[in-house]
């Protein structure tokens, strides 16, 4: 009989704790791409641009001159380029902050 009292109080305290960990991870809403790299690189001006984002810094004629450009394209794997001082970025899926970082190090300067 106290077998069965102990296995009970073992499943509701597995239950408990599966409900717990299942209702406390949508408290805070999801930022879209723009909004992360946003809050990640304060320093430059985030824009939209030809279905990505583009990070950006202002030149001396108050022009916004486009460092990274970063798409998420389904059809397309991973593809890291440069074209003068502008690095594309290409993913499959969108990326996590830290891929980003790691695939720009050394740009942003």
């Amino acid at each position: 009989m106290d077998k069965y009292v102990i296995i009970g109080i073992v499943l509701v305290l597995c239950v408990l704790m599966v409900i717990y960990t299942q209702t406390g991870g949508n408290s805070t809403p999801k930022l879209s791409l723009k909004q992360q790299i946003e809050k990640a690189f304060p320093q430059y001006k985030v824009i939209d641009k030809f279905n990505g984002v583009a990070i950006c810094k202002e030149d001396s004629r108050k022009f916004l001159e486009e460092l990274v450009i970063i798409r998420v394209d389904a059809e397309q794997s991973k593809n890291i380029r440069d074209t003068g001082i502008t690095k594309i970025l290409t993913y499959s899926k969108q990326p996590s902050l830290a891929q980003i970082r790691k695939d720009i190090a050394g740009h942003l300067s």
